[in-house]
């Protein structure tokens, strides 16, 4: 089960990092396609008896259109700053860190949120469930992220190289 969740998790992530030259119809498109894969690996993971699904997916659908406003504005944070890293300012390096630090406390937040309210529909225990799967996909993502965005000043070295 965990192999074929890091499968497929990175699946559905690395289209992502295509997003940096896609258009607003390719973000579409990659935002639907994920949603449904993410659903999926949802349903699976959860193994929720019906009437769990009954109280479950509702509170999802609702946290899941909180958190896609949350992607839609770090893949614009990373997609600025990826068309300036090879001359990045120190206003633009302040925007892009304060931009990451706002959205993770915003994740954040809203992960409890959604805690808060999973816990009261379904109980505590597959709520913290939920929990653990989203922010094993939420680490992978920011792993993802990480090893395909150049890091501050790494393009100076290999131009000077």
């Amino acid at each position: 089960m965990k192999n074929l969740l890091i499968l497929a998790a990175f699946f559905i992530l690395s289209p992502i990092s295509l997003i940096a030259q896609a258009a607003d119809p390719e973000l579409d498109y990659i935002k639907q396609a994920y949603s449904k894969e993410k659903k999926s690996i949802v349903e699976e993971f959860m193994g929720l008896e019906v009437k769990q699904a009954g109280k479950f997916w509702p509170v999802y659908a609702a946290y899941e259109s909180k958190r896609e406003k949350l992607a839609v504005d770090r893949l614009k944070a990373i997609e600025d700053y990826v068309n300036n890293a090879d001359h990045i300012t120190a206003a633009q390096a302040d925007k892009t860190a304060n931009a990451a630090l706002n959205n993770a406390i915003n994740l954040s937040k809203l992960n409890l949120e959604v805690y808060t309210k999973m816990k009261t529909a379904v109980g505590a225990v597959t709520a913290a469930k939920f929990l653990q799967l989203e922010t094993y996909l939420q680490t992978a993502w920011r792993g993802f992220a990480q090893e395909n965005i150049p890091l501050i000043g790494e393009l100076d070295k290999t131009q000077k190289d």
